[in-house]
């Protein structure tokens, strides 16, 4: 017996609203059917998340079915389940529209019995438990499985006190396993490091396989009798789920490899990877003056490829220009992030390094708050607050006062209302002050560093 084991495809998912990174999510999908067609396997099975959203546009769904299409002309068939992206509570989805099309089969609690050459029913209280079965060489193999369900639910409903094996069979889900996701913690794309619904314990045994999807590493353990597996997304993610980080410790860059990306060809019960060619990501992290960043990644660009995405993420005490260094990497897509941090160089009398709030100015916080993750695209924020300030040092350590019920209904003037803060930024003319600006031509950078 052999089958793939293909989860969270995303097909339509035009990531960093890049309209051709969603065509090179169908191509992987189209890849990985094809290799599991050239590798001759009786079946296919998708652990959820086939498409990006709930409600695939009509470009989606028929690249979803121009690729299911290989299958059916080969006579595989492939057995699927919802995931949390393109689960949905109506009655009907995009996988009912590709079963009736003879494009795939779902399987999961259904309201109606459904009874084909690979799909037969269970009856339950929550409805019709449907299940899917191949037989080959006088061997029927049973493929239990549910869709996408929450962690509120599965601690009511644990899939131990739904599934109960029956012979040869698997069981095929799109969850996080708590004590899994745990140990893969520091390996897994940034936005995944919470994602688990269910407890390892809470998985029925006696299943020879467990085709997890949901987590986007590929990942590969035993349980009980059987191999639980993740293949992980056919396509990176996110910057956390990189081929390969450069990390500065202070005199060079050290390399450190990531993930691969692909699906399992399982043969015999023995799981085995098979890669995908996709397009790299590059993390570069870095903390040092503006002429050590502009020369180490100057050195360092010749071993990043051209069509790689690249996130670079600088740290600084004193900001500088950084338009520039993404000309010294010759990348595709290259996204800069800016980190703010100060070496506190005094103590507290009792040897202790200061809290932030009692080395910066409250303004000053506010900036960091403000910058530390985001893009320079918030300057136009930073700039508002300091000019709302009026960038006033004394003022800012002065702790905010609360309006009075008087200030906060505002005074009645001619008809209109007017705070108290309105009227005292009034001069004795009647004109509301303008706060000072920084000069025309005048370094903006600098200005907002205070001149240092």
């Amino acid at each position: 017996m052999k089958f793939a084991h293909i989860a969270d495809v995303h097909l339509g998912f035009e990531q960093y609203r890049l309209p051709y990174r969603a065509e090179e999510f169908a191509k992987a999908f189209e890849e990985a059917i094809e290799k599991s067609l050239s590798e001759k396997v009786d079946f296919i099975l998708i652990a959820g998340d086939l498409f990006h959203s709930s409600r695939p546009s009509p470009e989606t769904l028929k690249q979803a079915i121009d690729i299911l299409s290989l299958a059916k002309e080969k006579k595989i068939p492939v057995f699927a389940i919802e995931g949390n992206h393109d689960r949905t509570q109506r009655r009907v989805s995009a996988y009912h529209l590709l079963e009736e099309l003879g494009l795939l089969n779902l399987i999961g609690v259904r309201s109606e019995r459904i009874e084909t050459d690979y799909l037969t029913s269970e009856r339950t209280e929550e409805g019709w438990l449907v299940k899917g079965i191949f037989e080959k060489g006088g061997k029927t193999i049973e493929i239990h499985g549910m869709k996408y369900m929450s962690a509120a639910w599965l601690e009511k409903n644990p899939p131990k006190d739904i599934f109960r094996p029956e012979g040869d069979s698997i069981l095929m889900l799109h969850q996080g396993v708590r004590e899994l996701v745990e140990e893969m913690m520091g390996k897994l794309p940034e936005s995944q490091r919470n994602y688990y619904e269910v407890k390892l314990a809470d998985l029925p045994k006696g299943y020879l396989y467990y085709a997890l999807g949901h987590i986007h590493r590929a990942f590969l353990t035993s349980y009980d009798i059987g191999k639980l597996a993740y293949p992980g997304s056919l396509q990176r993610w996110d910057f956390g789920d990189y081929e390969i980080r450069y990390r500065w410790d202070g005199r060079a860059f050290k390399p450190v490899t990531g993930t691969q990306k692909g699906f399992y060809i399982v043969e015999d019960w023995e799981p085995r990877f098979v890669e995908l060619g996709v397009r790299p990501f590059v993390d570069v992290s870095i903390s040092a003056d503006e002429d050590t960043v502009a020369r180490e990644l100057k050195h360092l660009s010749v071993k990043i490829p051209e069509e790689a995405f690249v996130r670079l993420d600088v740290r600084w005490e004193r900001p500088y220009d950084v338009s520039k260094l993404t000309e010294l990497i010759k990348a595709r897509y290259v996204y800069v992030r800016t980190r703010f941090e100060r070496k506190l160089s005094w103590k507290t009398p009792s040897g202790e390094v200061p809290k932030p709030e009692e080395y910066f100015l409250p303004v000053e916080l506010k900036v960091i708050a403000l910058t530390g993750e985001k893009s320079v695209e918030n300057i136009e924020d930073v700039v508002s607050l300091f000019l709302g300030s009026g960038w006033d040092e004394k003022e800012a350590k002065k702790p905010e006062k609360k309006p009075t019920e008087t200030e906060e209904k505002g005074l009645e003037i001619d008809g209109e209302k007017e705070t108290v803060a309105e009227k005292n930024e009034k001069s004795e003319n009647g004109q509301k002050k303008t706060p000072e600006r920084p000069s025309k031509g005048s370094n903006l950078l600098v200005w907002l560093g205070g001149g240092r």
